[in-house]
């Protein structure tokens, strides 16, 4: 058997590892001319977590991630308003981490490589489009390296991992129409600073 995967995020990339551990083939398409370590912290919760150690990723996460205790809510004058065990703390069997999306994907790319071969992961492949007959299915896809030309390849299966923008779920669902974007717009940042509130004063931050 053998899955083509359209995408090579997070999602993609971590379909690729899944599907290696249980002896299954697989091809990473990605349309960007490079894979980059891109993106902002995020928090992996215990039972993300247990699957990725599931693929012997937790040490390599371990390198790039913090094993997050617990979380606190302050107002603007350090003054606590809730907080709360996580993780190992909490109980669960598997540690929170909180890491930064590109280093998540950092570590993901780095064992697909690894474990399934640098020519089994193709940068500048966007899918255009796809057919499914009794037998698998072919995905049509345009290099996006200037050459403009196209490629085709053959699988048992298409698994869409292709973001927001997906031409497998604009093919699927036509009339879906593309994302609408609420008007809301976040704006984070992040400064290097001393710790505000230490662990051990969380409990008497209120004065």
């Amino acid at each position: 058997m053998k899955v083509l995967i359209a995408g090579g995020g997070i999602g993609g990339f971590a379909t690729a590892l899944s599907l290696h551990a249980v002896g299954v083939e697989c091809e990473v398409f990605e349309q960007s001319t490079t894979i980059r370590e891109l993106g902002v912290g995020i928090n992996l919760l215990p039972h993300a977590v247990k699957e990725l150690a599931g693929l012997g990723l937790l040490d390599a996460l371990d390198r790039v991630a913090v094993r997050t205790s617990e979380p606190a809510y302050t107002n603007r004058f350090g003054q606590q308003i809730w907080r709360e065990p996580r993780g190992l703390e909490a109980g669960y069997d598997f540690p929170q981490l909180s890491i930064g999306r590109g280093n998540l994907l950092g570590v993901l790319c780095e064992a697909v490589r690894a474990r399934i071969g640098d020519d089994h992961v193709h940068a500048a492949h966007q899918l255009r489009h796809f057919t499914q007959d009794d037998h698998g299915v072919t995905a049509t896809l345009r290099l996006v390296d200037g050459s403009d030309g196209t490629v085709t390849a053959r699988g048992d299966a298409l698994v869409a991992a292709d973001g927001i923008h997906s031409t497998v779920r604009r093919t699927l669902y036509p009339g879906e129409g593309p994302p609408t974007w609420n008007g809301i717009m976040l704006w984070r940042g992040v400064v290097e600073h001393p710790p505000i509130l230490p662990v051990d004063r969380w409990s008497s931050s209120a004065g």
